[in-house]
């Protein structure tokens, strides 16, 4: 039995489940109360009162303790907690008599989202629904169920079935439009449906402003300081001291053991170990948004390395993640130039849109020399103009879908 607890909250998740598959009881504490949200999520999903919840959950855990040496890829953990997690309430309900009187009864809502099921719950046409799911077209019911049901995210999917991100998409979309044909059309008490969603039109999604790095601070200070509005605003920095100086924002600090709390250095990697190390953090700032603008400088080391990882945290939840970056002067070095393209690379591919603002192009189409200041200013000042550009274009998608 090892004791070095001390050390797991600073191992991968894939180091800490190795550690549990070899029997360390230590690290499958630590691995529980990373997870512990996760797992509750889909409890709560599935389960009928708290205490049948509570139950279930201590059932789950015990059957992961009892099975996680058989599991042959520790990167597709997340997947197999889930399918134990809705297995272990499958089995409460088939196991164990519970009158269906506890359920409350409220009509079906029209829209069916990924937290359909969450809702669907409360009612009494629960099982109704999941039938629906499992009734579905062959083409569409694996990733239905893994979706809906069991409440996996689309990369979870993707890494399961081996299906495109893009093909996972399309047929969630498919799935929408069958279930709102089977429940969604159902007047209630001189409310049409029709009149619901334009009464839902008024109910402003929660949009995200993450400004990531010294750029994206200075920018989203910018953007608060021009009266930007609507949104909640944040900031993500590896340095405190930069954080303390925020007003307006709130200041989310992270890899304080990968940096001793201080700048990554213009180190791309650092700051994407610094995003590893409280990726937990990260995800519950994103966990209930609509959409994440994610703003940041693509030269440097915070920005550079965590943005793709906020990024991917809010697309697993279901938000429409968009990146507002700044690539470098050409006074900044070829170098800087150079990891600047590839850390835009590496965001490209987790987000749903990227809007990019050269800022030599702004230098060398302005029609006055500037110093570096001016210049810098200049930059923000587009990032802005992007950022509001993209919220009004979200807007307008939301309301037209």
């Amino acid at each position: 039995m090892r004791s070095d607890s001390l050390l797991h909250p600073n191992l991968t998740d894939e180091e800490l489940i190795r550690l549990v598959q070899a029997g360390d009881e230590s690290a499958f504490t630590e691995l529980m109360s990373r997870y512990h949200q996760r797992v509750w999520k889909v409890v709560i999903a599935n389960s009928r009162q708290r205490r049948d919840a509570e139950e279930i959950l201590m059932d789950i855990w015990r059957s992961v303790w009892e099975n996680i040496s058989g599991l042959q890829s520790v990167e597709r953990f997340g997947g197999w907690l889930k399918r134990i997690a809705y297995n272990a309430c499958k089995r409460y309900y088939t196991s164990v008599q519970h009158s269906r009187n506890e359920i409350p009864h409220t009509d079906l809502t029209d829209y069916i989202d990924q937290e359909a099921v969450a809702r669907f719950r409360e009612t009494e046409l629960y099982d109704d629904v999941r039938e629906a799911v499992y009734h579905l077209p062959d083409k569409v019911r694996r990733v239905a169920v893994l979706y809906y049901l069991e409440l996996w995210n689309i990369r979870e999917i993707h890494a399961e079935l081996g299906i495109a991100i893009g093909t996972i998409k399309t047929r969630l979309k498919q799935t929408r439009e069958l279930l709102r044909k089977e429940f969604g059309v159902e007047p209630e008490s001189g409310r049409t449906m029709s009149a619901k969603r334009e009464e839902s039109k008024h109910v402003r999604p929660k949009i995200k402003v993450v400004g990531v790095g010294g750029a994206g601070g200075n920018a989203v200070k910018r953007m608060i300081e021009a009266g930007l509005t609507d949104v909640e605003f944040y900031v993500v920095n590896t340095d405190q001291e930069v954080l303390d100086n925020h007003r307006g924002a709130v200041p989310v600090q992270i890899g304080v053991n990968t940096t001793q709390g201080l700048g990554c250095g213009a180190d791309a990697e650092i700051g994407r170990k610094a995003a590893e190390e409280d990726r937990e953090k990260l995800h519950s700032l994103v966990a209930d948004a609509d959409a994440v603008f994610i703003v940041a400088g693509m030269a440097g080391g915070t920005g550079a390395g965590a943005s793709p990882i906020i990024a991917s945290l809010a697309r697993e939840q279901g938000a429409f993640a968009v990146g507002i970056v700044a690539q470098p002067f050409d006074f900044e070095g070829q170098r800087r130039i150079e990891k600047a393209e590839q850390a835009l690379q590496e965001l490209r591919e987790s987000v749903d849109s990227v809007v990019v603002v050269s800022n030599q192009r702004l230098l060398d189409e302005a029609d006055r020399a500037m110093n570096i200041r001016e210049a810098f200013h200049l930059s923000d000042e587009k990032l802005l103009r992007g950022l509001e550009k993209s919220i009004t274009e979200f807007h307008s998608s939301s309301l037209k879908n």
